[in-house]
């Protein structure tokens, strides 16, 4: 190679040739690429940071709409926003709109409820829109309906009763009544009753009613009713026109008749001799007759009286012995009296062998109501009838739950397992809340009656293996004995005093009874005991000459009386004076085992006895004089309870393992301001009034 002088380059200038043409390549290259970059940027915008999307956003369904509420980051400063919707669906029912900046918030209308939405929130800014924030929600109808729509039909008329819907959103109701068609419309949206006028008796009418909501109506809810004659009086909330002797029943007002207005006085004329000024009184009929007529004048707040009447037939007793069996229940009864619900209209008896079924019988019909099976033997240990009506009985057996807690329509509230067989009869709180039972351990419990969950228990309250009775005060504090020993705690569990240092050995399947400041026992070795509640100290015992005695009752003035179970064909009945010294005594001439007595408010007491099967009265205002009511033919082996249509009910043993109910008219009430009965009432609840 030559240069353009002719001569030929050495190595070295070809190798500086060479770097100086590469250094001009890279500077060209470097002056193309920066006026590229250059032009790029003019032609290209900035990346914008500030177009902020939305920091949350939040839907909340309603009925046919959505409200959207959502909050912008600290820095952000849209113009506005664009609100866009959709279903997704192929038809599409979407939408979108614009919001104002000052607006975090906005109501999407016209939605279908049950769909469900995307909604999504973009900020608008001056350099353009934001990223989208979305978020899902479903409407949902929201006009609810009134509930427990109910119709009760009266002469021409029909009320309607009702549960307004739990909404502020409804203006008003609508009521369509059918046949006619006619529309009634309540804007006083507080309404819960209402009254239909001028119907035809004797036509069923439908009545169809809507509450009315901005967004439409809600569902319809319907009722149906016939109006016609009424009877101005209800007996038990009935229109029974028949009674039995002495059955006790609760006269009211039909407010279907009675529509005067505000009720200031009623006077009731029972059609027997009897009056009352009570607003729904209690009465029952001691003499069957064929016409009875009842009437009551009523006298409304503005002076103006209205008057109504009906006949009432009395006939006699419908039963006197039912025996104790249904489908595959059956028993007899040991120890337990029978017990009545608060209505006096039920009663309760368990069984004792071969199981311990609970037995509801209608005291009026003598029908057997329901059966409830417990399988396992059971002397004592209820029933007790609680403040509500729930009906708990104990069980002798350790292996099966052995505490029942029983609604009043014979089905399970609630059972549970306690550390021992339970052969005393439980007792309950003086508020009614707290069922206490004594275990053969013997461990005290105290049970909560809502759910039978264990409040406190007092564990092995000494060696005897036997519990025995229990029992309440005013105060409330409680009572517990075993065949060791009485002890007594407060409600909360603490102790407040034993006996062991006198050592009662009361007797098993036992029962206290209360009066003023004294506790009356009956014992296996020292007849009758008195203790005092307060210290637990013995105020005095009577020794009685015939074995075990039984189930003390006390009257109005104090007197105790109380059974034994005999020797060698000779059983007593004891009268005793408060102060320990006895008033009287009677010979059954038998055996007496487990056979309680019961007081009537005239003085007059009852028992059943196991050995000559009779039923006796002894007049407890002629030193006892003794008197034969009826030879049953069965044993009684139990107590026996004075009902309040004055008959005497108690349960006894039949062959077969059948036993049965029987009820004897005795013309006497029980004596109800007293401990007059096992268990200290009619139902048996084992605690001082």
């Amino acid at each position: 190679m030559r240069n353009f002088y002719g001569k030929i380059p050495d190595i070295d200038s070809l190798l500086n040739l060479k770097k100086q043409t590469m250094k001009k390549v890279i500077y060209s290259l470097f002056f193309v690429f920066a006026a590229v970059f250059t032009a790029c940027e003019e032609e290209l915008p900035k990346a914008n940071f500030d177009l902020y999307e939305l920091k949350s956003l939040e839907a909340s369904a309603g009925d046919m709409n959505v409200t959207l509420t959502w909050e912008d980051y600290e820095n952000a400063h849209p113009s506005e926003y664009l609100v866009i919707w959709t279903t997704g669906a192929a038809e599409d029912d979407g939408g979108q709109m614009t919001v104002e900046a000052d607006k975090k918030s906005v109501v999407v209308e016209n939605l279908v409820n049950d769909m469900t939405y995307g909604f999504s929130v973009q900020p608008r800014y001056a350099g353009g829109l934001a990223g989208k924030t979305s978020v899902n929600c479903t409407p949902k109808n929201a006009r609810y309906p009134v509930t427990d729509l109910t119709a009760t039909a009266g002469n021409e008329r029909v009320r309607l009763n009702w549960i307004k819907p739990n909404s502020e959103r409804f203006t008003n109701y609508q009521i369509t009544v059918s046949p006619s068609g006619k529309v009634i419309t309540l804007d006083d949206t507080s309404l819960e009753s209402y009254i239909i006028e001028g119907l035809t008796n004797d036509m069923e009418y439908t009545f169809s009613m809507v509450a009315s909501y901005p967004t439409g109506n809600s569902e319809p809810v319907e009722v149906s009713a016939t109006p016609g004659k009424v009877s101005p009086i209800l007996v038990d909330q009935s229109e029974k026109t028949e009674l039995t002797l002495w059955e006790p029943v609760t006269f009211t007002l039909n407010d279907m008749f009675f529509m005067g207005g505000d009720v200031q006085s009623v006077n009731w004329d029972f059609g027997d001799g009897t009056a009352s000024v009570e607003l729904s009184p209690k009465h029952a009929y001691g003499a069957v007759g064929d016409k009875y007529t009842v009437s009551v004048t009523v006298t409304y707040t503005d002076g103006t009286t209205d008057t109504g009447s009906m006949d009432i037939t009395v006939v006699n007793y419908k039963w006197d012995s039912i025996n104790l069996e249904s489908g595959n229940y059956k028993g007899y009864v040991k120890v337990s009296n029978p017990v009545f619900s608060l209505d006096g209209k039920t009663m309760y008896i368990p069984t004792s062998t071969p199981a311990g079924h609970l037995f509801a019988i209608d005291v009026t019909t003598g029908n057997i109501k329901w059966v409830y099976g417990i399988d396992a033997i059971t002397y004592g240990g209820g029933a007790l009838i609680g403040d509500d009506g729930t009906i708990y009985q104990c069980v002798e057996s350790k292996d099966i739950d052995n505490v029942h807690a029983i609604n009043s329509d014979g089905t399970k509230k609630w059972s549970i397992k306690l550390d021992d067989k339970i052969g005393a009869f439980p007792a309950l709180s003086a508020d009614g809340t707290v069922l206490y039972c004594l275990t053969n351990a013997p461990t005290l419990y105290a049970l909560n009656i809502v759910d039978g969950s264990i409040k406190w228990r007092v564990e092995k309250l000494d060696d005897s293996n036997k519990g025995c009775a229990v029992a309440v005060d005013k105060m409330g504090n409680i009572y517990a004995g075993t065949n060791a020993a009485i002890y007594s705690f407060t409600s909360s569990g603490n102790e407040r005093w034993n006996g062991k240092n006198i050592a009662f050995k009361i007797t098993e399947r036992g029962a206290f009874a209360l009066h003023g400041d004294c506790l009356y026992a009956t014992t296996l070795d020292k007849g009758l005991i008195s203790v005092n509640m307060t210290t637990g100290e013995k105020n005095w015992d009577y020794k009685n000459t015939g074995g075990n005695a039984y189930f003390p009752i006390v009257d109005k003035n104090g007197v105790i009386y109380f059974t034994e179970k005999g020797v060698s064909g000779k059983a007593l009945v004891y009268a005793v004076e408060p102060t320990g010294s006895l008033k009287w005594s009677k010979d059954i001439a038998s055996v007496l085992t487990y056979n309680g007595a019961a007081l009537s408010a005239e003085g007059l007491l009852f028992l059943g006895n196991s050995g000559g099967k009779k039923v006796w009265k002894l007049d407890t205002n002629d030193n006892g004089e003794l008197t034969e009511v009826r030879n049953i033919g069965q044993n009684i082996m139990a107590g026996v309870t004075i009902g309040t249509d004055k008959r005497l009910y108690f349960g006894t043993i039949g062959s077969n393992n059948i036993g049965s109910i029987k009820a004897v008219a005795i013309n006497a009430s029980p004596e109800l301001s007293s401990w007059s009965m096992r268990g200290g009432d009619l139902q048996g609840t084992n605690r001082q009034k």
